[in-house]
């Protein structure tokens, strides 16, 4: 992937990173790039053999994969600005904290925590979506 030679022709820059699961083709990226920000599609642990049981393992698995899109556009983790975390159950706030606690490092990204009803695989907890700026 080339960001310099094609953001002149193309508004968008797909972007993917080993080992994160290629999303459905023709629905969505999982994250691109425009005018120097990347925006990360939301995260979660499925698609890739089973889902993990507990929240902490799946929050653990949706970071991995938006640091590794956000390594791979070239912005890195610390770089992140901002992260949404969907949640199904309240209760399990402090895994997710946990969790956050091990990728970032301050200064920390914004962040906002959504309670949801559910996800398309009933046995996802949690997904995570975020923005990060490349660097000028």
């Amino acid at each position: 992937m080339s960001l310099s030679e094609d953001a002149a022709q193309h508004p968008l820059t797909e972007v993917s990173a080993p080992g994160v699961p290629d999303p459905v083709p023709g629905l969505f990226s999982n994250a691109v790039v425009a005018d120097g920000i990347v925006y990360i599609s939301g995260m979660h642990a499925g698609g890739a053999g089973p889902v993990p049981d507990d929240m902490l393992s799946q929050t653990r698995e949706a970071l991995r994969r938006v640091v590794a899109l956000a390594e791979a556009a070239g912005a890195g983790k610390e770089r992140i600005t901002k992260i949404t975390v969907y949640v199904t159950s309240m209760e399990d706030r402090a895994a997710v904290g946990q969790a956050r606690k091990e990728v970032f490092t301050g200064p920390l990204p914004a962040a906002t925590m959504v309670q949801v009803s559910g996800f398309i695989d009933p046995a996802l907890k949690v997904e995570v979506e975020a923005v990060a700026h490349l660097p000028r």
